[in-house]
């Protein structure tokens, strides 16, 4: 098993390399993946986050990166190490633009993270009960990620992609608060969610009764 500082470095090292121009433009997702090791699974739900964290709605590959997150999150908790992503998701390619900017947004959430984190109750980012918590977060994220709010909500996938991030930096770091935190960033997007749903809720009918019934 690599050390906390080998393995971050490696995952920066994975980052920067999918930053980089290649041959093909714009890079497949699966392709990249590819160049993982089998049991990179932390690796691989880093890049497949990394669409998520931009600002704008994703709409319809929002399924496809929550059929992803689903796919990841059930292979993890049944301790299976060389994690498969749909074709979908591997035929997804970025511009070198896209990726230099996701890549950098990421590195500066998870170096932030890095400057508190330490091995602690490191018994929930490792060995079995770690991957069924791990595998957990990712399948409540993507069944997250794909619950519609109209398309126009900006930053609808903060919380969950903070929560994927997060998961992976304590795994990395052998840190178990880093997962507690991902929980957060779930019952927050829960909370998000619902006072998003609220007000929806509340316009379109003062809309239908303004409109219908005035």
């Amino acid at each position: 098993m690599l050390s906390p500082s080998s393995s971050f470095h490696e995952l920066v090292l994975t980052l920067e390399t999918f930053a980089a121009p290649v041959s093909v433009e714009p890079l497949a997702l699966g392709k990249a993946i590819d160049k993982l090791g089998p049991d990179a699974y932390t690796f691989t739900a880093t890049l497949a986050v990394l669409p998520f964290l931009q600002p704008i709605p994703l709409g319809f590959f929002a399924l496809i990166g929550s059929a992803a997150f689903i796919s990841l999150g059930f292979q993890l908790c049944k301790g299976e190490q060389h994690l498969a992503l749909p074709q979908k998701i591997r035929d997804v390619t970025l511009s070198i633009r896209m990726r230099q900017a996701l890549v950098t947004t990421c590195l500066k959430v998870i170096g932030f993270c890095r400057r508190f984190t330490k091995p602690r109750l490191s018994f929930l980012v490792t060995g079995k009960l770690g991957q069924q918590i791990g595998g957990s977060i990712f399948i409540a994220v993507g069944i997250l990620v794909a619950i519609p709010l109209g398309g126009v909500i900006p930053f609808k996938n903060l919380f969950p992609s903070l929560a994927v991030l997060f998961y992976c930096t304590g795994e990395i770091e052998q840190d178990g608060l880093m997962a507690i935190l991902s929980l957060i960033c779930l019952v927050l997007t829960v909370i998000f969610y619902s006072v998003l749903i609220y007000f929806i809720w509340q316009f379109g009918a003062a809309a239908i009764n303004h409109f219908f019934w005035k």
